[in-house]
């Protein structure tokens, strides 16, 4: 499907959930949860300094502050580009998400895989882990027809590295 004629501030998600880069990893993990999303934009005062998705979350432990594990200087498309501009950015940076700017740098939402398949501009059935349904954190090379999961869903098969750790599992923060 053609989308030249769709701009990004169209199809973003115009609230982003964000967090600051002092949070704790456990919190920032139940807010994604709770919010259902997987990647949340990391802002100090109304500057956005970095992106941390619920994988990076997970590799530091719970204990962690979100800035242990933010991707920093992150990839950030003006709100006024076309979603078929967005789709070729995303896949030529390696992202599942970018945060949308307005011509002064301001934040005004972010765009996802998800938002890119709902404008028409992916397939409407993205590949997505057989447990949770993310489409962040699974294996770049599988066959169409194999199960796949992705990194938060294996890394919950582990066992709690921590007593904090074991309280969240507890407490149903690993779902």
């Amino acid at each position: 499907m053609n989308t030249d004629h769709k701009y990004v501030v169209d199809v973003m998600t115009a609230n982003p959930v964000v967090v600051g880069p002092e949070t704790i990893a456990w919190s920032a993990e139940l807010l994604a949860q709770r919010k259902s999303v997987h990647d949340l934009l990391v802002v100090r005062g109304y500057r956005l300094v970095g992106v941390v998705c619920r994988c990076d979350l997970l590799v530091v432990g719970s204990a962690a502050r979100v800035q242990d594990c933010m991707r920093t200087n992150p990839v950030t498309i003006d709100d006024q580009q076309t979603v078929d501009a967005a789709e070729r950015l995303m896949e030529r940076c390696a992202v599942g998400c970018l945060p949308v700017v307005d011509w002064s740098g301001c934040l005004k939402g972010v765009l996802t895989l998800r938002d890119l398949a709902n404008a028409g501009a992916l397939p409407r059935e993205l590949r997505t882990c057989a447990s949770c349904g993310s489409t962040h954190g699974l294996p770049s090379r599988i066959a169409d027809d194999e199960i796949a999961f992705c990194a938060r869903c294996i890394e919950q098969g582990r066992q709690p590295r921590t007593a904090l750790e074991e309280a969240y599992f507890t407490t149903g923060g690993g779902d």
